[in-house]
């Protein structure tokens, strides 16, 4: 009896944190663009139309703000009913899989990417963290859903042609790796975009 009420406590403080977090979340997407809009305004009324042009050309390359076009979105997830005794780790989903989705779709052409709706970017990471998979300072759990903005048929191509994961969805293992083309998909900025000092506080521009 005691041990049910801690959990239906501890069940009860997860939820309000999960919305606490979802409300600043939307908060914090609110500001930016409130940012964004401020710097637009001010560089319209200064007639620096070229810059503000280039800026967005920028952010768009650095994977700054959210793109776009279409694409593929791939899903991994474990064995259905994964069993610890009798099914071997290969059914599980690791970050190495999750690396090497990417892979393949970075060498087939893909534009942008993204992981749980995490943006990837130069100096975003993939690794594992117990049974969650850690990316831009964010705990992930499968499913894990990969969406690629690029030549749809090119990145399904690559996935459904891959021998390592052909293997893994055989019936002995059991992984599921879905693909699904779509004519529109959005990959949203990155995670950290309002707080870049630290990626390149290290860095210096050369001296011509």
């Amino acid at each position: 009896t005691d041990l049910s009420g801690l959990y239906q406590s501890r069940q009860a403080e997860l939820t309000q944190a999960q919305a606490q977090y979802d409300s600043l979340v939307l908060e914090n997407e609110r500001l930016l663009q409130a940012k964004e809009n401020a710097i637009t305004n001010l560089l319209n009324r200064e007639g620096n139309q070229e810059l503000l042009a280039e800026l967005n050309r920028v952010k768009m390359l650095a994977g700054l703000t959210a793109v776009q076009g279409p694409g593929i979105a791939v899903t991994l997830d474990d064995k259905p009913g994964f069993d610890v005794i009798q099914d071997t780790a290969d059914a599980l989903v690791h970050d190495s899989d999750v690396r090497h989705v990417l892979d393949l779709l970075k060498a087939s052409g893909a534009a942008a990417l993204s992981v749980n709706d995490q943006r990837l970017v130069n100096s975003s990471y993939v690794f594992c963290i117990g049974p969650t998979i850690l990316c831009n300072m964010q705990r992930l759990t499968p499913p894990y859903v990969i969406r690629a903005i690029g030549d749809p048929e090119a990145l399904q191509a690559a996935i459904l042609q891959d021998p390592m994961l052909s293997l893994r969805q055989s019936p002995e293992i059991g992984l599921i790796v879905k693909t699904d083309l779509q004519p529109s998909i959005v990959c949203p900025a990155f995670a950290e975009a309002d707080d870049l000092n630290k990626y390149i506080d290290r860095l210096v521009v050369p001296a011509a």
